[in-house]
């Protein structure tokens, strides 16, 4: 009889653990995108209808069923739960710049990128990431070209930013070698080369001088070589010497003459009527002898015109009255219209100047200058074409966004992307004033970073045989391991990554469960 019973202990033990090893279950099943909640990582057994829940990936948020599964009769529930992308919400506006994005899930990214003659202040690039976007918003500031500093000459206005036209004027008895005006371009420098002002060697005749005479025809404010002027004696002296003298190539003038005082002896003559600096007699006077009672008529000199007095004076007792015409310069008004221009005048009378200046875009074409003379406004009036470059070089294995090869205008600006590699050199270029691109076309390099390892830890996402530019991974850490550092880096352009590989640091919480089944033989 105790052999039966004990046969019967033993089979009712053996009923028991086999009962209880098939209503527990093993390890969780494994899903695709969800991992298990890390308060069930460390167990490999757990009983009839206990629960484990699963969580979404970093990055992934819970859209539909439950997190939750049961175990039932030695077998997982299946678990119902569905994980899509988290997204970011919009990124804000950059003033005077762009976001150039891939979207705005999780780990997509957005390029900032400025206008041209704006410089990028802060964060480049910026990723969706877990709790949104990573980095700060930059700024575009405006580009700065350096102060100009011209020796012997001044710069008008003294603001240096893009786009900024300076206007160089030399001081007096110096030349301007070089372009007149200066644009600061979208990479900071000055277009065309800053100009020089240089001292004038010019030579030229001092207004001549005769004692008791003055000049009776040729007024001027300046005398070059083989200029000419008529001499003419005051009232009462006799003209020794030529009438005309010319202006020698040594800035002299060559045979001056002399005035000599002449006795009066008859009062029914006058000598030659005098000539001033605005006026003198008609050309019918020349040469005459003149009686008392005569009249001679004056006219203003080129230039000039008659604006007040008597334009006569009369022969008297062998004396001229006082000469009273006076005379103003002549005034040529506007000097025309220019589309997409203007006239910058230093005034509007005779031996003023008008100068052409060009928009921004467009470039000159005819006369610069005018000049106000006797009989208005000299040359024609000049035109303002647009500025246009070649058409934008083709860079291979890059995309151009906004390309265009009829036609470039000025301001144009394209961008360049790399299809394969790394891009080296200027993504974004411009159509420049001078007709030409603001850069070089940058170049595609294919650039390959090592594969990541990280001792205790192992890549969640992106697994690569070979990693280039641009790849990105993620990391996790083995259980009782930390993980210090980024767990999102990407391969860089210097074919690094970044930010640097993470650590696993050990967190020194290893656990290590003991199951024991004992079963009661008190029955």
């Amino acid at each position: 009889m105790a052999i039966f019973w004990r046969i019967t202990h033993i089979l009712v033990f053996a009923h028991f653990v086999v009962s209880q090893k098939h209503n527990q279950c093993g390890e969780p099943t494994k899903y695709e995108g969800r991992q298990l909640d890390k308060r069930y990582l460390n167990r490999s057994q757990f009983s009839n209808n206990e629960k484990v829940a699963y969580n979404c990936y970093p990055g992934y948020a819970q859209t539909y069923g439950s997190r939750i599964t049961f175990c039932k009769d030695g077998h997982w529930t299946p678990l119902t739960m569905i994980c899509k992308k988290k997204t970011c919400s919009p990124l804000a506006d950059i003033e005077n710049g762009q976001y150039l994005q891939e979207g705005q899930s999780f780990l997509d990214k957005a390029t900032a990128v400025c206008n041209a003659g704006y410089v990028l202040r802060g964060d480049k690039v910026r990723v969706c990431e877990d709790k949104g976007w990573t980095g700060m918003s930059p700024t575009c500031e405006v580009v700065k070209c350096p102060v100009i500093n011209i020796s012997n000459g001044k710069v008008t206005p003294e603001r240096v930013v893009f786009r900024t036209v300076v206007q160089i004027t030399c001081s007096p008895k110096f030349k301007l070698n070089g372009a007149q005006q200066l644009r600061c371009a979208a990479n900071g420098t000055w277009t065309p080369d800053v100009p020089k002002c240089e001292p004038v060697s010019v030579v030229t005749c001092s207004a001549p001088a005769v004692a008791n005479g003055g000049i009776y025809y040729g007024s001027r404010t300046s005398y070059k070589p083989e200029d000419t002027v008529t001499i003419t004696c005051k009232e009462g002296f006799d003209l020794i010497g030529s009438t005309q003298v010319i202006c020698g190539p040594d800035g002299q003038w060559q045979a001056l003459p002399e005035c000599r005082l002449k006795e009066i002896s008859d009062t029914s003559k006058c000598g030659p009527p005098q000539s001033t600096d605005l006026a003198h007699p008609r050309e019918e006077y020349y040469g005459k002898e003149f009686k008392s009672g005569d009249r001679v008529r004056y006219k203003c000199t080129v230039g000039h015109r008659w604006s007040a007095g008597q334009a006569s004076i009369y022969c008297k007792d062998g004396r001229w009255t006082e000469l009273q015409i006076q005379c103003e310069r002549k005034k040529c008004g506007s000097a025309g219209e220019i589309s997409y221009g203007r006239f910058e005048y230093t005034g509007v009378s005779f031996g003023d100047s008008a100068k052409a200046v060009c928009q921004e875009g467009y470039e000159l074409i005819g006369p610069a200058v005018r000049y106000c003379l006797d009989g208005g406004w000299n040359g024609r009036i000049p035109v303002c074409e647009p500025v246009h470059c070649p058409p934008p070089p083709v860079v291979k294995d890059a995309d151009m966004f906004d390309p265009t090869y009829d036609y470039v205008p000025f301001g144009y600006a394209l961008s360049y992307r790399c299809r394969t590699g790394a891009l080296i050199g200027e993504r974004d270029i411009h159509c420049t004033q001078n007709g030409t691109w603001s850069a070089p076309p940058p170049k595609c390099k294919d650039v390959f970073c090592p594969v990541p390892k990280v001792p205790n830890g192992s890549r969640m996402m992106g697994f690569r045989s070979v990693y280039r530019f641009g790849n990105t991974v993620m990391f996790t850490c083995s259980p009782g391991y930390k993980l210090k550092g980024e767990n999102y880096i990407a391969c860089g352009q210097d074919g690094e990554w970044k930010p640097n590989l993470p650590q696993c640091v050990n967190t020194g919480r290893h656990h290590f469960k003991r199951h024991s089944h004992r079963v009661s033989t008190n029955m």
